[in-house]
C-alpha cells in the first residue's frame, strides 16, 4: 500500500514539473535564444512558435518554408533556426515578456513540445557617489558618501581603501540608497570610496571617489571673535566720492537759498521768513 502511494505521488509530481515551463531572462535591447529542447538527431518537417492560450503563431516552419512575420510586434525582430528549431529574438522590448509555446514534428518521432516563460529585465545600470560631507577634524577627516541608484531590488555594498578606515554603513532597500559615515585620520591621508549594485548574478561597480577635505570644524578656544572686516582700496575710494559729491551739492543749495531769500522773503500763513525758516505765528 505504501509503495503504491509512492509511486502514484513520484508520477503526479513529474506531471506537474512536466507542465510546468522552463523560465528565462533576458535584457532590453538585446537579444535572446529561446531553446526547443529537441532531440539534436531529429530532423525537423514542423516547427510552430506560438504566444497565448490562442496559440497565435509568431514562427513557423512547414514544408520547407519560414515565416516569422506572422505578428506585427515581432515583425523583422524574429530568427528561426530550422535545424534546432530555436527561436532567436532581437532588441527586446518589455512587451516580449511573455510564454512561448513550441510545437515539433519529425519523421523520426512524435509530436513534441515545449512550453518557456520570458522575464525580460532592465540591466542594472551604474550607480552613483555624492559627497554629502568631508570635513576636517581633530586629528582627521570626517566624511559622509552617499550611493544611489535608479534600479529597484537591489543591494549596495560599500568598498573602501585603505581597509583601516573606520566606516559605518547605512542601507536603505526602499530608496536604493547607502549612506557611509568614515573617519580618515592624518596618517592615512585619503581614503577611496566604490560603491558596488547587485542584483541575482549581475554585479555593477561605481566610480571610485576619493574625497578631500574642504573645511575645518572647531573643536576647542571657539570663542575668539572673528577678524575685522576688511574694507578693500575700491570700496574706500567709492565712499569717499560719494562723501564729497554730497558736500559739494549741499553747499551749491545752501548758497542758492540764501540768496534767493535776500531779495525776497515769502510769507506762509503769518510772518514767516525764508531766510532761516523761522515763523512768527
Amino acid at each position: 500500500m505504501y509503495l503504491f502511494f509512492l509511486t502514484a505521488l513520484l508520477i503526479v509530481e513529474r506531471a506537474a514539473l512536466a507542465k510546468s515551463p522552463q523560465e528565462v531572462s533576458g535584457y532590453l535591447g538585446e537579444n535572446i535564444t529561446l531553446h526547443s529542447g529537441v532531440d539534436p538527431s531529429w530532423s525537423l518537417t514542423k516547427i510552430e512558435w506560438s504566444i497565448f492560450t490562442n496559440n497565435t503563431w509568431i514562427a513557423t516552419y512547414h514544408s520547407g518554408k519560414t515565416m516569422t512575420d506572422l505578428v506585427h510586434q515581432y515583425k523583422g525582430r524574429l530568427t528561426l533556426n530550422t535545424m534546432t528549431g530555436d527561436l532567436t529574438i532581437h532588441n527586446l522590448t518589455a512587451k516580449d515578456a511573455t510564454e512561448y509555446t513550441v510545437d515539433l514534428s519529425s519523421s523520426e518521432a512524435e509530436p513534441e513540445g515545449n512550453t518557456i516563460k520570458l522575464n525580460v529585465k532592465q540591466k542594472l545600470r551604474e550607480p552613483s557617489i555624492q559627497i554629502v560631507t568631508s570635513t576636517s577634524v581633530e586629528n582627521g577627516c570626517f566624511m559622509v558618501v552617499n550611493c544611489s541608484s535608479l534600479d529597484k531590488g537591489i543591494n549596495l555594498s560599500w568598498s573602501v581603501e585603505p581597509v583601516s578606515v573606520l566606516t559605518i554603513n547605512k542601507h536603505n532597500p526602499s530608496d536604493s540608497s547607502a549612506q557611509l559615515f568614515a573617519f580618515v585620520n592624518t596618517t592615512q591621508n585619503l581614503a577611496n570610496f566604490t560603491c558596488t549594485s547587485r542584483r541575482d548574478i549581475e554585479r555593477v561597480p561605481s566610480k571610485t571617489v576619493t574625497p578631500k577635505c574642504d573645511s575645518k570644524i572647531c573643536v576647542s578656544n571657539c570663542t575668539s571673535p572673528p577678524p575685522p572686516r576688511r574694507v578693500t582700496h575700491h570700496r574706500a575710494r567709492y565712499s569717499a566720492v560719494l562723501f564729497l559729491s554730497g558736500t559739494v551739492f549741499g553747499s551749491i543749495g545752501v548758497i542758492i537759498i540764501y540768496r534767493y531769500a535776500g531779495k525776497r522773503k515769502i510769507t506762509l500763513r503769518g510772518k514767516c521768513s525764508f531766510i532761516v525758516l523761522v515763523c512768527a505765528v
